[in-house]
Order: C-alpha cells, then structure tokens, then sequence
C-alpha cells in the first residue's frame, strides 16, 4: 500500500530581535522577543518582518517604534544591525505602509 505523495515545500527560517518602543520613552524598549519567521525560498524575509511588525503596532496603540536587528544579543551593537524600523511618526528616509 502507498501513501499520499505530499507536495509540500521544504521552509527556512531566520530568527530576528524585536523591540517595541512607547512615545514617553524612544531610548528604553519597553518590550523584547524573539521571533523565529519561516517562509519559503524566494520570499520575501523583510517583507514578511514588516508585515509582522505592523500588525504589533496595529494590536497595540502603545507601541510608537519598532527596532528589529538580528544580532547575536537582545540589544544590537551598532545601528548597521538595524534591518527594519517602523515608527508612528516620519523620520529621514522613511516611506509610508500601505
């Protein structure tokens, strides 16, 4: 007897630091995790970060800024770590999600 042949694709995963900010306190993160992403090869990471980053600030009116990183530790060594920002207010370079 022969199973079902599944098609399912093979998924990767990259692990990112994700930091939330309030407006009271943009020096102090007020929350810090983990988040594992999986996704499919060819898609794409930062897309789906941002997608994911958004919904927290949808989630929580409390969240002014989000800093995501991917280095070794919870806080990141340099700015150059910083892959993905998302903030409630416009800085220099930013462009509006959609």
């Amino acid at each position: 007897m022969k199973g079902f042949n599944t098609t399912k694709q093979a998924t990767q995963s990259s692990s990112y630091w994700v930091a939330s900010y309030t407006k009271d306190n943009e020096d102090e993160p007020f929350a810090i995790h983990k988040k594992v992403l999986s996704y499919a090869p060819g898609q794409d990471k930062e897309f789906l970060m941002t997608k994911y980053c958004h919904s927290l600030m949808k989630l929580n009116p409390h969240v002014w800024e989000v800093l995501v990183h991917q280095g070794p530790s919870k806080t990141p060594d340099h700015g150059d770590q910083i892959v993905i920002r998302l903030s409630r207010e416009p800085f220099k370079g930013c462009g509006q999600l959609t």
